[in-house]
């Protein structure tokens, strides 16, 4: 058997994988809490993962017959970009600064013109830098508690924080590290330059985790979980990657063309490419593929998060939601939601807040805000788009995940706005899912087996025909036009909070 986990921003969840059926044989769930003031910041304490890996984690074995010592190899997916700060014996020094805290943009801005802007960021690491990346936070830190930054010796990011509570060690794979700002996505390897330049004193760079491989084990369990828990001694403990990267693997995302659209808290659209585009975006972030090429990506800050909030100011439940969308038409109305209610990355206005547009005595209903909500988080996420497919071209089909592809009225807005066939995968238990993938390829090639990524995942990864949407032509038009609304909108209008 295969443990899967998945260390979100809003909860950790774990899933166990049987091989022989591809079946997931239990799950477990546990919520995490998250501390939110209004100058952007946006903390967890690593203390709330790992309380919450272990409600988890007795919740899915309470659920089968399958005992611990069955499982033979565990990988981990985790939120991205979050800075985790460890002092010289592995103590937490501060709570975690997650990837949507915007506290730090003022930093950033320093960063970016201290390097030089776009292209020559672009020349050094072959990426980007906006704000939810990790190097603003440790900026932050530094200029903002230098005796904490003083005393740290480790960084990691939330995932790798989760291998070292497993395993001990202190590695990340390139993945992960290419949504840090301070790592080379071309070469695979950390720069000198950016690290110089976030800290010229040296102390980031000697903190810097080992880079591991994500087809090969960490190492084995610690046994002081194995005895917690009843795991084997034995058990592997594959590298795993950050969300973003995992969210793809387990749509089956490792072959050049193919699409992911992940609909969480967060909205990522990323695609697969061998190779490197010459002229690429600024608001296109590139990662690396587990098992080569890269994932050129573009994420939102706001998307069913923005559903979840006018869901809780109308107090009513999960599957009202799905109805009021569905029940308003195409356009809500005339009204428009622009959900920047945690800053944004596309576009690029982390210090901007919610505006609605338009509303009138006719239109202000409940089902017409809640549609001109989703169709504003997909209007933000073709915004990236249009700017990914200049440099990557256009699949044939975006395979969705998240949260938000269980919705058919989610869906069906998907496939309208990018006028894309949309499918939901079979299993979508996300990063889960996807690390228990790579848990079994790991574990199968640590055996002497050949196995890639791209043979497990086509051998497990399964589309939903049930959960499948195609674009209708009339309406696909007609978002079009409110599409260049929308944008024409953004241009004129000033988001900023005064």
């Amino acid at each position: 058997m295969y443990l899967g986990i998945d260390c979100g921003t809003q909860g950790t969840k774990v899933v166990l994988l049987d091989p022989a059926t591809g079946a997931i044989a239990a799950r477990g769930h546990a919520g995490h809490p998250i501390i939110a003031e209004s100058n952007g910041r946006r903390e967890q304490k690593t203390e709330w993962w790992v309380s919450a890996l272990k409600t988890a984690l007795h919740g899915l074995f309470a659920q089968t017959a399958h005992t611990p010592r069955d499982v033979a190899a565990i990988a981990v997916s985790g939120q991205q970009h979050g800075l985790v700060m460890l002092d010289e014996g592995g103590a937490v020094l501060r709570n975690v600064k997650l990837w949507n805290d915007t506290e730090t943009t003022e930093e950033n801005e320093r960063l970016y013109a201290a390097a030089g802007g776009d292209a020559r960021i672009r020349s050094l690491i072959g990426t980007t830098i906006p704000v939810g990346f990790t190097a603003s936070k440790l900026a932050w830190v530094r200029r903002h508690e230098p005796e904490t930054y003083e005393r740290m010796r480790h960084v990691l990011l939330p995932h790798d924080y989760i291998n070292h509570w497993l395993t001990g060690e202190y590695v990340t794979d390139a993945g992960e590290a290419s949504g840090t700002g301070y790592f080379d996505v071309v070469s695979r390897s950390w720069s000198q330059s950016m690290t110089d330049l976030i800290d010229p004193a040296g102390t980031l760079e000697r903190s810097l985790p080992r880079l591991a491989s994500p087809l090969e084990p960490i190492g084995a369990i610690r046994p002081e979980v194995a005895a917690e828990f009843g795991f084997s001694p034995k058990t592997l403990v594959a590298c795993g990657s950050g969300d973003n990267v995992m969210g793809a693997v387990g749509t089956g995302n490792v072959a050049a063309g193919r699409a992911t659209l992940g609909l969480g808290t967060s909205g990522v659209l990323n695609i697969h490419a061998d190779k490197l585009a010459a002229s690429v975006d600024p608001s296109v972030y590139i990662f690396c593929g587990l098992d080569g090429g890269w994932l050129p990506t573009v994420a939102t800050m706001n998307a069913t998060s923005t559903t979840t909030l006018l869901q809780q100011l109308f107090e009513i439940e999960i599957d009202e939601v799905e109805q009021l969308i569905a029940s308003a038409s195409p356009g809500a109305g005339g009204v428009r939601l622009f959900p920047y209610f945690s800053g944004e990355r596309i576009p690029a206005l982390p210090r901007a807040r919610g505006v609605m547009k338009g509303l009138s005595a006719d239109n202000l209903t409940r089902a017409n805000l809640m549609r001109a909500g989703a169709e504003a988080v997909a209007f933000g996420l073709k915004w990236g788009y249009e700017l990914l497919a200049q440099s990557f071209g256009r699949p044939q089909q975006f395979r969705l995940t998240g949260g938000g592809s269980n919705s058919a009225a989610w869906r069906q807005i998907l496939a309208d706005v990018f006028d894309t066939d949309v499918i939901r995968v079979k299993c979508d238990e996300g990063g889960a899912y996807a690390a228990a993938l790579l848990a079994l390829t790991v574990d199968q090639r640590s055996r002497g087996a050949g196995v890639t990524l791209y043979d497990v995942c086509e051998r497990y990864v399964e589309l939903d025909q049930t959960m499948a949407a195609q674009p209708r032509p009339d309406v696909a038009a007609f978002y079009r036009e409110s599409f260049r609304a929308f944008t024409g909108t953004i241009a004129n209008e000033d988001f900023e909070a005064k």
